[in-house]
């Protein structure tokens, strides 16, 4: 993991942008933001070009327009991408004395193509879903439910936490060229930009119009969406509309039993199995993920664990999904009617409902709407015949609202999980899949059960086949290159360097550079080098003309059992993205830092657990970002033990250095985000 993330205190220099279009009536101030800055391997085409120009493009209609009722602000920050630096300034200077007026639309990518997806909410969210309902995005509660309990940031993580609310939106297809070279023109989906630019514009139009002061007096919701329109109500619904779904099928049940259309028993063989579908739908996807990095290692390097063409294997896994389900449906249907295995199906999603109205709000409606659309369908197939078509119907068109209220959920979390996670789509999809499958058995209960089991079986055949597919078409070439890592480290006290990589199957052209040694020594002179559990493949190199850290005493002082030093840190020659400092806590604990006047922070953030015995000691440091070229400088007070201060300074470069590569990477290859493209240069000083 590059530093400025969780390995170290961050300090840096920002310079964001904000530009107000003044209200006529102004009840609160409408923010709309997007950052301008991309990460060192990428142009940043999508992330966040798309939010820069879609800003941009709303400013023009609403400054040609008529003036809207509430302030409109146009935040572009800065250092958004590492540690949300321009987020934070923004929300410490954009504080006002009732933030709680201040709402915020935060544009993010997460991809290169897509809809546009809004993803989370701040607070009093019923307020907030309203402004979507003209043009919707892809939407949903579980979204927000889910990414709460994250550690995931954005620039609008600090703005929430500055006391404001607001929308978060994203583009999320296409997530195998985020953060990479690939993030340019060329690969970015214009239709994705327009889908962001007419949803955000409509829902900056409605809240530039609404009565913000009403915002902080509304409750959260649960919202999805059901075909073009975005269902929403208030979460005080959530907790009822559980309890009355499990009610309702209490009731279709006792109702169907009294007209003697439902046994319990085949009911309970029903519910006690449905559980297994589940679970074998799950270890598909979990299987199959395993199987193509038999096939194809190198897809273990692209980070979401979504390569560039996933349609075969998504729709392989969906067929073999629906196989299993339809498989224990009709073993199901030999001892059960068609109404009691509905039944038993409907006992796992009331449950859930219940367990997630109070758990996790959000997601409650998947199983509340299944469940009250199946109890409807119970109640009315138990006034026909066993065997009567208008029973088959009553049962499978009240499969339909689990049917839509799931299929956009499974739409959204395979790009958005990845094959890596596809089990937790597919689960999703088998519930939707016994909803409407199990009212079926009864039309085949009369065939041959090894027919209907062959016929399974050669389902399953294609739909492994189509996984295979995705195996072959995986081969990477330039229009689908295969991230690798590659770094350059220099040790400027020894004047040696390595090229470093941290990929478990590694290319050919990567080993050319680093060779097949694995070593786990170098972080103990740098300590910004990924750490993989292998350990990391390293080759040495020449040395070459890239940044270098300078650290200088300015002043030294002891008071008590502390010391304070005053040093100058800065970049001896080059222009770093970051410059970083690192303490040897095992020797002098850090008692207290500040950079400018400003607390720098003195938690302790590198643990140790992951890291080489060697590098555990750099467990405090402090990362600035984009320094001047006079550095900065830092106030630093340990504890006096009479041990002399260990210091390591690092700098780190945007690129590697061409002077020192004999073979440029080729087109079929390209950067794995957050570990690849850059030069590090460390020095170690006892002060």
């Amino acid at each position: 993991m590059l530093p400025g993330q969780k390995d170290a205190h961050l300090a840096g220099r920002v310079h964001n942008i904000t530009a107000t279009i003044p209200g006529r009536s102004s009840t609160g101030r409408v923010l709309l933001v997007a950052h301008t800055d991309s990460v060192a391997t990428g142009p940043g085409a999508s992330d966040d070009g798309l939010g820069v120009g879609t800003l941009l493009e709303i400013a023009r209609t609403f400054t040609q327009g008529p003036r809207p009722r509430n302030d409109v602000v146009l935040l572009f920050t800065d250092d958004e991408e590492i540690g949300q630096l321009g987020g934070r300034a923004a929300a410490r200077d954009l504080a006002g004395s009732d933030p709680g007026r201040d709402v915020v639309i935060n544009l993010e990518a997460r991809g290169t193509s897509g809809r546009a997806v809004m993803f989370e909410t701040g607070g009093h969210s019923a307020a907030l879903v309203r402004a979507l309902r003209h043009t919707p995005p892809v939407a949903t509660s579980l979204s927000a439910e889910i990414y709460r309990r994250l550690p995931n940031d954005t620039d609008f993580t600090a703005l929430r936490k500055a006391g404001m609310t607001g929308l978060n939106f994203a583009v999320m297809g296409g997530s195998a060229r985020y953060h990479s070279p690939e993030d340019d023109l060329a690969h970015v989906d214009l239709g994705s930009l327009q889908d962001l630019g007419e949803t955000t514009l409509s829902a900056s139009r409605e809240l530039a119009a609404t009565d913000l002061r009403q915002v902080s007096e509304a409750s959260d919701a649960t919202w999805f969406n059901l075909g073009p329109l975005l269902v929403w109500y208030p979460s005080g619904a959530v907790v009822p509309l559980a309890l009355a779904a499990l009610a309702a099928l209490a009731a279709a049940v006792w109702y169907a039993r009294r007209r003697g259309a439902l046994g319990l028993r085949a009911a309970a063989r029903s519910a006690l199995t449905f559980p297994l579908p589940l679970l074998a739908a799950g270890a598909l996807g979990l299987a199959a993920w395993r199987a193509l990095l038999l096939v194809r290692p190198s897809l273990g390097s692209f980070s979401t664990g979504d390569p560039y063409r996933t349609g075969p294997a998504v729709a392989g896994l969906l067929l073999l999904t629906v196989t299993v389900v339809w498989l224990w449906a009709v073993w199901v249907g030999r001892r059960a009617s068609s109404l009691e295995a509905a039944a038993g199906t409907m006992v796992w999603p009331a449950l859930l409902a219940v367990v997630t109205a109070v758990l996790l709000p959000g997601a409650a409606y998947v199983f509340t709407w299944t469940v009250l659309g199946g109890a409807a369908g119970i109640a009315l197939a138990a006034r026909t015949a066993e065997h009567s078509p208008w029973r088959t119907a009553a049962l499978v068109g009240s499969a339909l609202p689990g049917v839509v209220v799931t299929a956009p959920l499974v739409a959204l979390l395979f790009p958005t999980l990845g094959l890596a996670l596809a089990a937790a789509p597919l689960v999703l999809a088998a519930v939707a899949a016994a909803v409407v499958l199990v009212p079926l058995v009864g039309q085949v209960r009369a065939a041959s059960f090894r027919r209907v089991v062959a016929g399974g079986a050669a389902a399953a055949l294609v739909g492994s086949a189509l996984v295979g597919v995705d195996a072959a078409v995986a081969a990477p070439d330039a229009g689908h290159p295969q991230p690798v890592s590659l770094i350059y480290a220099l040790d400027a006290d020894r004047q040696r360097a390595f090229w470093v990589s941290g990929d478990a199957d590694p290319q050919a052209w990567v080993t050319h550079y680093t060779g097949t040694r694995r070593t786990d020594s170098l972080e103990a002179w740098s300590p910004a080098l990924p750490t993989p559990s292998g350990g990391l493949l390293a080759g040495s190199a020449p040395v070459a003309p890239v940044s270098r850290p300078l650290v200088k005493t300015l002043s030294e002082t002891r008071d008590g059992g502390t010391r304070t030093l005053r040093l100058s840190v800065r970049p001896e020659n080059g222009t770093p993205v970051l410059l970083g400092l690192y303490v040897d806590t095992t020797v002098t604990p850090v008692v207290d830092a500040q950079v400018g006047g400003a607390p720098a922070g003195t938690g302790t953030l590198r643990g140790g657990v992951n890291l080489p015995h060697a590098a555990s000691v750099w467990k405090w440091g402090l990362v600035f970002v984009a320094p001047p070229r006079e550095g900065f400088e830092l106030t630093l007070t340990v504890r006096d033990a009479g041990s002399r201060t260990r210091l390591l300074a690092m700098t780190q470069d945007a690129g590697l250095p061409v002077s020192a590569m004999d073979q440029p990477r080729p087109d079929d290859l390209t950067w794995i985000p957050g570990a690849a493209g850059v030069s590090f240069a460390s020095r170690v000083y006892t002060l």
